[in-house]
């Protein structure tokens, strides 16, 4: 005399050893299927490392940090000596530019006194330690006539460097 519709009363009609067999067998076709949370992909895992690739390429082709497409908004971009976004490469006052360049020339702390300051970041610095290791970071004269000859060559393979 089962029922149609109660699984929970027809399993308990049956007899004891059958109903431990299908306990037995449930558990274990949930742990085959089973999962752990702590054995998945955490779910911001794919965004930290579409950033990660983001700061690299920043780092790569001189892109100031605040300037990626995650830290500021286009409308509250201003022009950052050195930076080679879009924006930053299209931007027309060529008086101002002059003068930051010029004034970074002569005095190597103007970037850094004219940039917001931060003490979780190295974006702002020419080079910085990472552990024992000098690493480069950011050049602000970077595009600008200023710049380093093999900065150049290296950024634009436009320059033959000869190595002695």
């Amino acid at each position: 005399m089962f029922h149609k519709d109660n699984l929970k009363l027809n399993i308990n009609k049956l007899p004891t050893i059958i109903q431990k067999k299908i306990y037995i067998l449930v558990w274990r076709n949930f742990w085959r299927n089973y999962v752990p949370l702590t054995a998945k992909v955490p779910s911001w895992y794919h965004r930290k490392i579409t950033i990660e690739k983001i700061i690299f390429q920043s780092k790569l082709n001189n892109i100031h940090f605040l300037h990626l497409p995650f830290n500021t908004l286009p409308e509250n971009k201003k022009w950052i000596m050195g930076c080679q976004c879009d924006f930053c490469l299209y931007y027309s006052n060529e008086n101002e530019k002059t003068n930051h360049y010029v004034k970074q020339f002569c005095d190597s702390d103007y970037f850094q006194s004219i940039m917001p300051k931060s003490t979780q970041s190295d974006c702002n610095k020419q080079y910085y330690s990472d552990g024992n290791i000098i690493k480069f970071g950011y050049d602000p004269f970077c595009g600008s006539y200023y710049e380093n000859d093999i900065s150049f060559a290296l950024r634009t393979n436009l320059l033959q460097l000869s190595f002695n």
